[in-house]
């Protein structure tokens, strides 16, 4: 009896369970076209799986019990197989693949193939937090993802330190973050209904509807005891009605920064182990109105307010440093009677934060009050402005008992320039300047050089070198044609694939720089606007 009760719990019970679990079934990728089209995937192959695992068992309790033994010297019945059945099931197995193979391909086609895109958005992980860059609006940088909805949205997706992946479930987006490289990703957000804002994407999809489903009686209580009834109700935003099995240690205080805007919150994480603080790397993906969005851009770049260091030191460097700074040894140092506290060291103090393990008091390994450290630091000059690197330091120089005194946000002006770094933001309507362009484009260069080689020299034949090329050097608008559309043209001695048809400006800017002041060359660099205008003359 006990067999039997344990048997119908496995089969019945279980897969309630299973589905009352956050992120199983429905709840995932519903609030996208292309998220629903993955999910309608996952679904229609779950379902031929469920039909083939039936078919098998029934017919395996059928066998078992037709052609069992009944006396004590019975010899079971020898069947040395039947052709009919067998021709019959494999050809029943090669349908079934290429169903499910066309289905694939046409949903691959639906969401890896890159639409025309409204918006591009650069996520750059690092240990152990979310940047998101904005090239089209001045290089903008902001811990959330904000987007307007109804919008192709393309993410280019890169890591500072480690391996990291960024998930957002509902949108049906997952990519992996990687240094040294962009992976590209997109997505359309349904967000807030606005009827006079909507535009239809141009993109057609075999888009699903959201489903509403009926959950067995207990997996609507364990499904209860996991998710937060008031879920966006109430002014609390859907991460804050998660976050209760997103991360028991999330602290989330007040509601929701986005609450004055109409907009639609998702949530965001990475789902690569990155290290200790990998547990906490949550942001929000906002959905907006276009008005909203606008607004909302207005409202980033004209914040006003004295930056509040002790709040961007809690979500910025408590996760390495201890709330307390009292450091996470033998990998993250107190900042406790340190010696960049110390007033002489106010300069090296400022240097540490804008470079981070770049800094020339970092390299190797450092002692710091009698213990080595050698672990990898995040720079924060292209996350903070001067006002903010200023308020972090001053924080971190007066509190704990620590007696250094304050920096200003010039100190931190006149280091970041002695350093070579840009300013903050990087970009916009000012010139970038060519320091930063060329380290840039050296990056985007890593996918050429295997054809036309690092130093801009060929060793395959009938590539072109780009050192001393005349196009590169005299027709901009024609090395742009080539490496973005690909052609087979006498100039370059050959054919050229197209090579940077997702770069945003920003990139393709750099990498033109990086092509032309490299190797020998010695041509003005290219601004991502000017690579934008000349793009665009192209497609005309």
């Amino acid at each position: 009896m006990l067999m039997r009760t344990l048997a119908f719990l496995s089969l019945f019970l279980l897969p309630a369970i299973a589905f009352a679990i956050p992120g199983s079934g429905d709840f995932i990728s519903t609030e996208s076209p292309s998220g629903r089209a993955i999910s309608g995937l996952y679904d229609e192959v779950v379902l031929i799986c469920w039909v083939i695992l039936i078919l098998v068992e029934v017919l395996l309790v059928v066998a078992i019990v037709k052609f069992r033994r009944t006396k004590a010297n019975q010899n079971p019945v020898q069947n040395h197989g039947n052709m009919n059945l067998e021709i019959g099931w494999t050809l029943a197995v090669v349908v079934v693949q290429i169903y499910i193979a066309i289905i694939t391909l046409d949903v691959m086609d639906q969401t890896e193939v890159m639409p025309e895109t409204q918006i591009t958005v650069e996520a750059i992980a690092y240990q152990w937090g979310w940047q998101f860059k904005y090239p089209d609006y001045d290089n903008m940088i902001t811990d959330d993802l904000v987007v307007p909805a109804h919008v192709n949205v393309k993410l280019e997706v890169t890591s500072k330190d480690v391996i990291h992946s960024i998930f957002i479930p509902e949108l049906g987006v997952k990519i992996d973050a990687v240094p040294g490289r962009y992976n590209y990703w997109w997505f359309n957000a349904d967000g807030p209904v606005n009827q006079v804002e909507y535009k239809a994407p141009k993109r057609k999809f075999v888009d699903h509807a959201p489903r509403v489903t009926t959950r067995p009686p207990i997996a609507s209580e364990i499904n209860d005891w996991f998710k937060d009834k008031s879920d966006r109700r109430e002014g609390v935003s859907g991460l804050e009605g998660r976050v209760k099995y997103l991360a028991q240690s999330r602290k989330v205080d007040g509601p929701s920064p986005y609450m004055k805007y109409s907009a639609v919150e998702y949530r965001g994480m990475c789902t690569e182990l990155c290290g200790k603080g990998h547990y906490n790397m949550y942001f929000r993906t906002v959905a907006m109105t276009e008005t909203s969005f606008q607004q909302w851009v207005f409202d980033q770049k004209n914040k006003g307010g004295e930056a509040d260091g002790k709040a961007l030191y809690g979500a910025k460097c408590a996760s390495c440093h201890g709330a307390e700074g009292k450091g996470t040894p033998p990998t993250f140092p107190p900042l406790i009677g340190t010696n960049w506290m110390k007033k002489e060291n106010a300069e090296k103090h400022i240097e540490v934060v804008l470079s981070g393990s770049g800094a020339e008091s970092l390299k190797g390994t450092t002692k710091i009050l009698g213990s080595d450290y050698s672990g990898v630091m995040a720079a924060w000059n292209d996350a903070f402005n001067d006002e903010e690197i200023a308020a972090i330091v001053n924080h971190e120089r007066t509190s704990w008992g620590n007696d250094g005194g304050k920096v200003t946000a010039k100190d931190v002006q006149k280091k970041r320039d002695a350093l070579g770094l840009p300013p903050f933001p990087a970009g916009g309507a000012t010139p970038i300047p060519d320091a930063t362009l060329l380290a840039n484009g050296r990056k985007q260069y890593n996918a050429c050089s295997s054809c036309h080689g690092i130093a801009g020299v060929s060793s395959i034949s009938g590539v072109p070198n780009l050192k001393g090329n005349p196009t590169v050097l005299a027709d901009t608008k024609k090395t742009i044609s080539i490496i973005t559309k690909g052609v087979d043209t006498p100039q370059f001695n050959g054919s050229c694939p197209p090579m940077a048809t997702s770069l945003n400006a920003h990139n393709l800017g750099s990498l033109l720089t990086y092509i032309r002041k490299s190797f020998g060359n010695d041509r003005p660099a290219v601004q991502p606007s000017e690579a934008r205008r000349l793009r665009n003359e192209l497609e005309k």
